[in-house]
């Protein structure tokens, strides 16, 4: 709810303070007073369009503050809380805007820096304004059908959450799918090249170290002969020869014999016989070791053959794989875990695509159901609104709810047909009005007089009152063209409406200005060769005033007075305000 308005230096205004009430608030004046001034900085405050043009001449900067209350849970407060912009326990916000020559653009929410964006964001939840301007809420075809969910009521409201649910986490599968797809060609390539490497490498048979000992068996069936003459030679050192006579061995034991010779007379020499033993045990086991190995020997060019064919195979898995066997069977076992991940991605994409048909076909039977919804609500919706109009002398006119919905190939499945689907479901919805007797139906934002617009915002909004959650309507140019019982239908109609939204009106007509609770006069003054546009608090005689000077023009008579005084009393009656009887106590 708007609670106070300051305007300085702004247009016409130097510098104006309104506040506003709970109820209907007026705004009157003559015609080209400001009043649209009024309107303008309340657009400008919500995220209008600046321009240096606005600025009154003379000054440097125009500024607009608003203050607003905003109870706790509205969209308002959803909407400021989730820029992170705190609201004290007051629940008062306050919205500020400036404009300087400069093209300086500042945007305020409790003195928190805004954009423009965010502050239109903000502002379409504060008030709604019907009549030439922006922030009509049902000229935005998008807002329609939450309207229309919001007059159908609680079922619709939980379907339409399941309904939002639901594509949230269709959109979430469509994103996990969409990735788990990427570049799904250079993936097939890359198993294809994975499931080779494993064959190629399986197909070899590798076992750890294999290439080490195939190199030594190579090297020792290559020096096959040279290795048994060196082996023959070094166990005839060792053991005796016919080219090298005697060998190592029989000369320790020659010496073994002397030393024991020794001993019969000599003990000290005891430990030389000792090691001699020892010497003698160690050349005989050596030379029975390399006597084995001699006699292991053979010279095999199949053999060796076949290592070297071996030894090529395993080479041209390391100038691929590795630099060594061990390296090549690491490295298999990376490819083997790439390749189970690939396999588990297979898994996961086809679980995501069985995950994805189970919620379309949810999310299609859902969307049937708040269709059905909506279309029982569209269809009482269409005769209340008839009613309303009728009251505001727009009987013959005809209003209707229009349904459509979009083929889509990838889209849920509705009886027989695939479509397109958001989170309101599968439904578009459009409010078409025919002002005119003959006349087809056509959208609202395509009705040509604002005053009509206005009366359609009035009829819609006295009934969808209840349910909608912005807090101040304000109606512009919604007198336009109408008077007598009209005029008269359509201040009630606004009352009524007061009653659970805060409404603010411009207007022309002494039957809506006499049913407010909140009456400002706007007017231009000439002071020191310049205009400025004031605005007036009015009670007791001064609203009488004005109320007479609405009806009878600038000639004011007793009978005015009177007849001003007999409309004040009436709409007391009818509303019992305060605010009618705060005027008449004079």
């Amino acid at each position: 709810m708007l609670l106070e308005l300051q305007i300085k230096d702004f247009a016409l205004v130097e510098e104006v303070e309104l506040k506003f009430e709970e109820g209907f608030n007026v705004l009157s004046g003559e015609t080209g007073a400001g009043k649209s001034i009024i309107i303008g900085a309340v657009t400008l405050l919500l995220g209008g369009r600046a321009s240096s043009e606005h600025i009154r001449t003379g000054a440097d900067e125009a500024v607009i503050h608003g203050v607003f209350a905003v109870p706790d849970g509205s969209a308002a407060r959803r909407a400021i809380e989730g820029l992170g912009i705190d609201i004290g326990a007051d629940d008062l916000v306050v919205v500020s805007r400036s404009i300087s020559r400069s093209g300086r653009n500042q945007c305020r929410v409790n003195g928190r820096p805004v954009t423009q964006g965010m502050l239109s964001g903000i502002g379409e939840h504060l008030v709604d304004i019907h009549g030439q301007h922006e922030h009509q809420s049902l000229l935005r075809v998008g807002r329609h059908i939450e309207f229309l969910d919001e007059f159908a009521g609680a079922e619709a409201l939980k379907l339409r959450e399941q309904v939002r649910s639901h594509h949230d986490r269709l959109l979430e599968l469509e994103g996990r799918l969409a990735a788990l797809r990427s570049g799904e060609r250079e993936r097939a390539q890359r198993l294809d090249l994975l499931e080779f490497q494993a064959r190629e490498i399986d197909a070899a048979r590798l076992s750890p170290g294999e290439d080490i000992r195939l190199a030594r068996d190579r090297a020792v069936l290559a020096a096959a002969d040279q290795l048994y003459a060196h082996a023959s030679a070094a166990y005839g050192a060792l053991r005796g020869s016919e080219a090298n006579g005697t060998g190592a061995s029989d000369a320790i034991a020659a010496a073994i014999s002397e030393i024991e010779a020794i001993l019969k007379v000599d003990d000290s020499v005891k430990g030389t016989a000792e090691l001699l033993q020892s010497a003698l045990a160690a050349c005989e086991e050596a030379a029975r070791t390399i006597r084995v190995y001699r006699d292991g020997i053979e010279v095999d060019p199949a053999r060796l053959a076949q290592i070297e064919e071996r030894l090529s195979v395993l080479q041209r898995l390391k100038r691929k794989y590795g630099d060594t066997v061990d390296d090549i069977l690491e490295f298999r076992r990376r490819v083997g875990e790439e390749l189970e991940k690939a396999a588990s991605s297979e898994e996961e994409i086809a679980r995501v695509e069985d995950e994805l048909a189970r919620v379309r076909a949810c999310l299609g039977a859902l969307s049937t159901s708040l269709h059905e919804v909506r279309v029982r609500a569209a269809r009482a919706l269409e005769d209340q609104v008839k009613a309303e109009l009728a009251d505001l002398n727009m009987g013959s006119s005809v209003f209707c709810v229009s349904f459509s919905a979009k083929e889509d190939p990838q889209g849920v499945p509705v009886g027989d047909r695939l479509l397109a689907v958001g989170p309101n479901g599968t439904d578009v919805v459009e409010f078409l009005l025919s002002a005119n007797p003959g006349e087809p139906a056509k959208p609202l934002a395509r009705i040509a007089s604002g005053g009509e617009i206005s009366r359609v915002m009035l009829a819609l909004k006295s009934i969808l009152a209840s349910v909608d959650e912005v807090g101040t309507l304000i109606f512009d140019e919604i007198d336009a063209g109408i008077g007598g019982r009209t005029a008269t239908a359509v201040g009630e109609k606004l009352a009524a409406t007061s009653r659970m939204r805060q409404v603010v009106c411009v207007t022309h007509l002494a039957q809506i200005a006499s049913m407010a609770d909140v009456h400002y006069a706007i007017s231009k003054v000439e002071k020191d060769g310049r205009t400025r546009t004031v605005v007036e608090r009015l009670d007791g005689e001064a609203r009488i005033a004005e109320i007479a000077r609405m009806l009878g023009g600038a000639e004011l008579t007793p009978t005015t007075f009177k007849h001003a005084r007999e409309m004040l009393q009436a709409a007391s009656r009818l509303r019992g305000d305060r605010a009618g009887r705060r005027a008449l106590a004079t």
